[in-house]
């Protein structure tokens, strides 16, 4: 087809500054036309590369920002004036920023022999006075290679010159691809596509419509310019636009090239998702509005206290339910703080966060244990099961003990006269001093009937807790006063107990107990007490 185009004059942009000039093919240098007086019109075409998708400036945006800053009044032309949607397909205006002129003439997923079909028609209804045109990548990754993008890009020109003759084309180098399966065929497509549009452009241009080359892929790197194998993020938006704006400024004289260094832009979708959270029986929904432009979403999770931990991406689904996105999280200990983001991509680009969200998880405390009682003779303290909790803790606190009225020595009764001499009964003689043995004489006789030797004390079990003698015959024990362990004084925790209602006693002398319920991190009441030991 390109054998039949009637146009033979052909530039190229020779990149050595000279203003209004290009190398032409068969005829040397030849002078560029200047821009038309007042406004200019632009169309811009092309394919996914230049239509964006949601979330997107697009490098359409990118340059028509420079040219405004270049001092250039310029208008956009063509029928479109959306981006593609990557949720539900077609067109929407999710741009990052929609404040500029957003009309254009791309179409996702075009190829370039396909833009040759009905480009003229639209050139003719919009009268376009420079064509941008960016397009061959969808071709080269359907298959197809250089040359068959190459004779779509040259009878795009030529249609087009079919309705307007003096149209001043830019026509745009493919940046590379990464990741496509295919990279290594696309690839080495794409140079050669590189290569052959700078003789395209040569052989077609004219006089009065000269056709000069954008150098997008100078400098392009996919991992870093593409959000994923094949579009710009926002760093490869500003390599297109900045390449389109060179070739505008020099040959055709049309604002500034633009400036070096490019700045440094953010990726990755610019609105941050806004969590809610909501308790479910099967454990906290995270959910937020769908962001334009995201293709995926993390939460990270931390436990902030007790025992703060380090944050972890959690390995959960994200769900779907309209514009509506929710992660359900389990595993949460009850009565931990935690902190949650949301963390989103398009492709491989992060955007802007979520805020950190806290709550603290099902903080309300499980019920006091009921029905506690002692068995196996003292051994072992027993209470009915609390459902909600995880483990238990038993408390104890010695008794107050006291002889009791009865255990109290008897009064001496001879002679009416409470006896003086300890230790003697009411029949004994009383003694007198001249009775005493001499010094170093024998020790006395020893007691008759001594007092009953303490009884062993039982080994220690393998959990030791506090220790208290068994009171002596004849004392009464009792709990100091009616305060538990949150009021009272002289409690001492026996430490986690287990998920079991019971617990072996690890002490021995009188005590009173209670046993407290905990789910996780939180504390529930206390039991009423029970007595342990001799009391």
């Amino acid at each position: 087809m390109l054998s039949a185009m009637a146009v033979t004059l052909l530039l190229v942009q020779t990149g050595s500054g000279g203003a209004g000039a290009v190398q032409g093919g068969r005829e040397g240098t030849v002078d560029v036309p200047g821009p038309p007086d007042g406004r200019l019109r632009i169309m811009v075409v092309g394919d996914s590369l230049t239509q964006g998708s949601s979330g997107d400036y697009t490098w359409r945006y990118r340059l028509w920002r420079h040219l405004g800053e270049s001092g250039v009044d310029a208008d956009f032309v063509g029928p479109y004036d959306g981006v593609y949607g990557l949720t539900e397909g077609g067109s929407d205006h999710a741009y990052a920023d929609p404040d500029f002129d957003t009309d254009h003439a791309a179409r996702w997923g075009t190829t370039a022999r396909d833009l040759a079909d009905d480009v003229a028609r639209v050139a003719a209804e919009h009268e376009p006075q420079y064509l941008l045109l960016l397009a061959g990548v969808e071709d080269i990754l359907a298959g197809g290679g250089a040359d068959h993008a190459l004779a779509g890009v040259g009878e795009t020109v030529s249609t087009v010159r079919v309705a307007l003759s003096g149209v001043r084309f830019v026509i745009g180098e493919l940046p590379a691809v990464e990741g496509t399966g295919d990279d290594a065929r696309i690839n080495a497509e794409i140079r050669r596509f590189n290569m052959g549009v700078v003789d395209l452009a040569q052989r077609l241009t004219s006089q009065t419509s000269p056709v000069v080359v954008a150098r997008v892929a100078a400098d392009y790197v996919p991992s870093r310019d593409s959000w994923d194998e094949v579009h710009p993020n926002a760093r490869g938006e500003l390599r297109i636009a900045a390449a389109f704006a060179d070739a505008l400024a020099e040959p055709l004289g049309v604002g500034r090239g633009f400036p070096r260094p490019l700045p440094t832009v953010a990726t990755g979708p610019r609105t941050a998702p806004e969590p809610a959270v909501e308790e479910s029986a099967d454990g906290l929904v995270l959910s937020w509005d769908a962001v334009p432009g995201a293709t995926d979403y993390r939460v990270v999770q931390r436990r902030l206290g007790p025992d703060p931990d380090e944050a972890v991406v959690l390995p959960a689904e994200v769900s779907a339910d309209g514009d509506r996105r929710s992660v359900l999280v389990g595993a949460l200990l009850s009565g931990a703080r935690y902190e949650f983001v949301v963390r989103q991509y398009k492709g491989r680009d992060e955007g802007e966060r979520s805020e950190p969200l806290s709550l603290v998880w099902n903080p309300e405390p499980p019920p006091a244990p009921a029905g506690v009682r002692v068995v196996d003779d003292g051994a072992t303290v027993v209470w009915e099961a609390v459902g909600e909790a995880t483990h238990y803790e038993v408390w104890l606190r010695a008794l107050a003990c006291s002889p009791s009225d009865d255990s109290r020595a008897p009064a001496d009764a001879r002679d009416g006269e409470p006896s003086t001499d300890p230790g003697h009964g009411e029949d004994e003689p009383r003694r007198s001093p001249d009775d005493d043995p001499p010094p170093g004489g024998p020790d006395p006789e020893p007691d008759a009937t001594p007092t009953p030797a303490p009884s062993p004390q039982p080994s220690p079990r393998p959990t030791p807790g506090p220790t208290t003698p068994p009171p002596p015959r004849g004392t009464e024990c009792a709990p100091v006063d009616d305060r538990g362990p949150d009021d009272g004084e002289g409690w001492h925790s026996q430490g986690p107990t287990g998920p079991e209602p019971r617990w072996t006693a690890t002490v021995s002398g009188p005590y009173e107990a209670v046993v407290r319920a905990h789910r996780d991190y939180v504390e529930g009441g206390y039991s009423a007490p029970v007595l342990l030991g001799d009391g």
